[in-house]
């Protein structure tokens, strides 16, 4: 839950970011790309067993089988099964190909920064 807020407040500082420097100073585009490496980092560690825990936290590994409340929280508990060993859960996956996706982007962002700067002069 914290990293979807800090994820979500990084990225409209990150579109701010790219508004003021596209109109106004081309050095806000690298803070920009500095914001969204930042917001790629947080996104860090992806485990294979994250489809067995709760969002507050708890090993659901130990609920009791019968169960569908997580016994810590009180949330509706959704294992996540994977087809194969060694498969990602779907959203640690989603969480992989997003954070993919900000590192791609950040660094087109620093490109763009850098050929901005190098025609001004």
């Amino acid at each position: 839950m914290n990293r979807t807020l800090c994820t979500g407040f990084l990225l409209a500082v990150c579109i701010a970011c790219l508004i003021v420097g596209f109109t106004y100073n081309h050095f806000f585009i690298l803070v920009g790309a500095i914001v969204l490496v930042i917001t790629s980092a947080i996104q860090f560690p992806f485990r294979e067993e994250e489809g067995w825990e709760c969002s507050c936290g708890y090993d659901l590994s130990y609920m009791h089988k019968q169960s569908t409340k997580c016994p810590e929280c009180g949330k509706t508990a959704q294992l996540e099964w994977s087809s194969m060993a060694g498969e990602l859960p779907r959203k640690t996956a989603k969480r992989l190909y997003q954070t993919v996706f900000f590192m791609v982007t950040s660094l087109v962002l620093f490109l763009i920064f850098a050929v901005l700067v190098f025609f001004k002069q």
